[in-house]
């Protein structure tokens, strides 16, 4: 009978030791669990942000793309005034030369 009881102590006590070992997992796999939602909830924060920088970035692209259009049509439309300003010149300048020499 005293090796029963003493058998049923020493199973008791391992009972109990296993009982902490499998509360201390379940704490650490709770843990694990908590951690893993924080970096979810990161990583997802993370790609919001990246998401709106990239659209924002895209956006003054597309700004700098339309400033950029608008330079080049008024060097355009600057260009075309000046080569129409010259062409006149020249027709009057040739004018004046045949007036010059057909009347004179």
């Amino acid at each position: 009978m005293h090796e029963l009881d003493k058998a049923r102590r020493v199973l008791e006590t391992q009972l109990t030791e296993q009982r902490a070992q499998i509360e201390e997992l379940e704490d650490e796999v709770q843990a694990s669990e908590d951690a893993k939602l924080r970096l979810e909830v990161n990583m997802q924060a993370m790609k919001a942000q990246l998401e709106r920088d990239l659209q924002t970035k895209d956006e003054q692209h597309e700004e700098g793309k339309r400033s950029l259009v608008r330079q080049v049509c008024f060097c355009i439309c600057f260009l075309k005034t000046d080569l129409k300003c010259c062409i006149d010149k020249h027709r009057k300048r040739n004018f004046l030369i045949f007036w010059t020499l057909t009347f004179h």
